[in-house]
């Protein structure tokens, strides 16, 4: 069935923002948990600009999540580790209801930004050891670990630079919700419960599920539902 124009604008937008390396494809397995609960799901790639990833910067990346999040209507954004910087700084420019954060990225001033070296202007993650992914990944089943090892991508150096440089950004004032894995092995689950308290934010904790554990793990659907509780919990359908 194909949906009205009018039918479609009444929807709830849900704007999905991978992490780096990844893309889109994250979200399948929360995408038809949110559609069939009503809502509208975009969950797009990040894409380098022309010159590619060396030449593509942190406001690159907003500028497209602000690209696709519709003018009109109501709209969520989900941002996964990076992206869940990215949320955050596009909320400051296009105000949401509500803004769920998944292991995400915290923003300046929280959390560890201590000097590392610099990445290389390309990190290279596309075609990696099937190692990486499965260490990764140890609570998703073979079958996702597979289908995601394929899919990995190369990053820009400059925006993982950026964020790990700290990025300032404004606390949202819409309900928000922090998602966190207790195994996560990428930001400290200390730093993720910091970021909830900055944010004024309900936070769930899952024991034993990893840095991407909340979206590809074999209780992907399981946090799903939950993210899904709580914005009918707001009212935000």
């Amino acid at each position: 069935m194909i949906l009205s124009a009018l039918t479609l604008a009444t929807k709830t937008t849900v704007v999905m923002i991978h992490g780096a390396g990844g893309g889109g494809w994250e979200y399948d397995l929360w995408r038809p948990v949110f559609e069939k609960a009503g809502y509208r799901v975009i969950n797009r790639d990040l894409i380098p600009v022309k010159g590619g990833y060396a030449k593509t910067g942190f406001d690159d990346y907003v500028k497209q999540v602000l690209e696709w999040t519709p003018k009109h209507g109501k709209v969520v954004y989900v941002g996964a580790s990076m992206g869940g910087i990215l949320a955050l700084k596009a909320y400051e420019k296009h105000p949401a209801q509500a803004v769920v954060l998944v292991d995400s990225v915290c923003p300046a001033g929280i959390g560890d930004h201590s000097k590392k070296p610099d990445n290389p202007p390309v990190v290279r993650w596309a075609n990696g050891p099937l190692k990486d992914t499965e260490d990764a990944m140890p609570d998703s089943d073979r079958k996702t670990v597979l289908w995601a090892w394929r899919k990995w991508r190369d990053e820009s150096g400059g925006v993982m630079n950026t964020i790990r440089a700290g990025v300032k950004a404004a606390k949202p004032t819409c309900p928000t919700f922090v998602v966190l894995g207790e195994k996560d092995t990428d930001i400290p689950h200390a730093d993720g419960l910091q970021l909830a308290t900055w944010a004024n934010a309900k936070v769930k904790s899952y024991p034993d599920m990893s840095h991407v554990g909340p979206l590809l793990s074999t209780r992907a659907r399981v946090v799903a539902q939950d993210v899904i509780k709580f914005l009918e919990a707001n009212r935000i359908r």
